[in-house]
């Protein structure tokens, strides 16, 4: 067989990789922007979910960037259409692998406020104002599902549509730092489910 005919057998072939290849391409972007429907991200580290169920608002922008420690700092405002008690086990992150992140209890940051409180103190230069993107922002009341002094603290939150309910969310990597990809923040209760994309660089 000649080279040319050679080429003429495998040009289909090759033909149908290439078309193979670049389907699969589009279809991972597609999926890639499908991934987190009903979110809308706002400036590089702050994202917003928004449904007729749920509001949450999610911004990170100390650490999108500072995630070599074990702690990560979220600060995150959460409303709901229908009255909702929220417990501290409806708040999840989930790792780009799949693995499942929950909230830690207060004896446990208790424990660790020496090297919670450092990144704390790190990321007051860039708070975000979270509560701006909510219409009943002057409802607000704090989550306090969290201490790092001796104030009260709450196993759950309560939202409905006249309220919004705001606080820092701590989560403890399992191994001892984050690596960089896309974590999804979840919120749900009832039937709610929120999904807010965290990506750090």
């Amino acid at each position: 067989m000649s080279y040319q005919n050679t080429w003429t057998h495998r040009m289909p072939l090759l033909l149908l990789t290439v078309v193979t290849a670049m389907g699969s391409v589009v279809t991972t972007d597609a999926q890639e922007d499908g991934f987190y429907p009903n979110t809308k991200s706002w400036g590089q580290a702050a994202v917003q979910y928004k449904d007729d169920d749920i509001h949450a608002v999610a911004a990170y922008y100390y650490s999108q960037r500072h995630h070599r420690s074990r702690w990560l700092l979220i600060e995150a405002a959460v409303s709901t259409t229908r009255n909702m008690t929220i417990d501290r086990k409806n708040v999840t992150l989930v790792a780009p692998g799949g693995r499942t992140v929950t909230l830690p209890t207060q004896a446990r940051v208790a424990q660790q406020v020496p090297g919670i409180r450092p990144v704390v103190q790190s990321a007051s230069s860039t708070r975000h104002g979270v509560l701006t993107y909510f219409s009943q922002r002057g409802s607000s009341e704090p989550m306090r599902l969290f201490s790092l002094s001796s104030g009260a603290v709450l196993t759950n939150f309560v939202t409905d549509q006249y309220h919004v309910a705001h606080g820092d969310l701590f989560f403890e990597s399992p191994t001892g730092t984050w690596e960089k990809g896309t974590y999804s923040l979840v919120i749900e209760r009832d039937g709610a489910r929120a999904v807010l994309p965290i990506r750090l660089e």
